[in-house]
C-alpha cells in the first residue's frame, strides 16, 4: 500500500470510528508505529485529528461564534427541536444551555405547556419570553459574546440552586468513548453543573459532532439519556450509545 492510500483508510476509519490506535493501525498495514504516528501528525497538521497518546482522535468541527451558527443548517435543526421538545412534560423544571440547536429548541416549545426554563442564554430567553405559560430563571454572569452565554461563578453559583427534571445540552463533540466535550473550559464548567443538576440529559446533536472530541470534558458517555438526530447518522456510530443505555431519537 502506498503512503497517500495509508492516509487515505486512516481518513476513513477516523470518520468512521471516531479514533485510531497507532499500533492496531501498524499491525493492520504492516508497517512500523513510528510510520504510523508520521502518518498521524501529518493528518493532524492538515486538520483531520488530534493526536493523543497511543492513537488519534476527530477534531471536533469548531463552526465558529453563535452568531456564525445560528444560521448553519437551520432547516436541519428545527427538525431536531421539534423532536426533541417532545421529552418535555407539564410542570418539568428544564435547562436549555447556549446554542444554535438548543435556541431552536427555545423556539419549538409547546405554547400550551406550563414549565420553568433556566438558561444562561439570553438568546433564548428572548425567543421564549412571549410565552405566557413558561417561567424563566435567567441565570446571569459574566456574558461571553462568542458563547452567546453567561459564564463564571456567578452564573455557576445559580445553576447550583436549581434542581432539574431536563438538561438540554450544547455539546461541540460527542464521543462513544470519552463523553461530551467542549472547546471552551469555562463553558465546560457550567455544562458539568447543569448536567450534575439535573435528572435527565438530552442532546440534540447535528451528524458532524458524532463521534468527535473538543479539548474540555464535560460528562462521561453513560450520563446522556436522550440523543436526538437526524435519520441520516451513520447507525455504527450511534450502536455505542445504544448499547450504554441511551434511547436514540431520530428527527421527522
Amino acid at each position: 500500500m502506498f503512503a497517500e492510500e495509508r492516509l487515505d483508510a486512516i481518513r476513513h476509519q477516523l470518520q468512521r470510528e471516531g479514533k485510531v490506535i497507532a499500533a492496531t493501525l501498524a499491525k493492520d498495514f504492516g508497517v512500523s508505529e513510528d510510520t504510523i504516528r508520521r502518518d498521524l501528525r501529518d493528518l493532524a497538521k492538515d486538520g483531520i485529528c488530534r493526536k493523543v497518546y497511543g492513537g488519534a482522535v476527530v477534531n471536533a468541527p469548531d463552526q465558529g461564534s453563535i452568531g456564525d451558527r445560528v444560521g448553519h443548517e437551520a432547516s436541519a435543526k428545527a427538525r431536531l427541536a421539534a423532536q426533541a421538545v417532545k421529552l418535555i412534560s407539564a410542570g418539568q423544571t428544564v435547562f436549555i444551555d447556549s446554542g444554535s440547536t438548543n435556541l431552536a429548541i427555545a423556539a419549538a416549545l409547546p405554547r400550551d405547556l406550563a414549565i420553568t426554563v433556566a438558561t444562561n442564554a439570553p438568546s433564548v430567553v428572548s425567543v421564549i419570553e412571549g410565552n405566557s405559560n413558561v417561567t424563566i430563571i435567567v441565570l446571569g454572569g459574566t456574558y461571553n459574546h462568542d458563547k452567546g452565554a453567561c459564564l463564571g461563578a456567578t452564573t455557576l453559583a445559580q445553576v447550583e440552586m436549581i434542581n432539574a427534571d431536563l438538561c438540554f445540552l450544547g455539546v461541540c463533540g460527542l464521543h462513544p468513548d470519552v463523553g461530551i466535550t467542549a472547546f471552551d473550559d469555562g463553558e465546560a464548567e457550567i455544562k458539568r453543573a447543569m448536567v450534575r443538576k439535573s435528572r435527565k440529559l438530552v442532546v440534540a446533536a447535528m451528524s458532524d459532532k458524532i463521534p468527535t472530541i473538543a479539548p474540555f470534558q464535560v460528562s462521561r458517555p453513560q450520563s446522556l439519556d436522550h440523543l436526538v438526530v437526524r435519520r441520516d447518522t451513520d447507525l455504527e456510530a450511534l450502536e455505542p450509545f445504544v448499547e450504554l443505555g441511551t434511547s436514540i431519537h431520530y428527527a421527522d
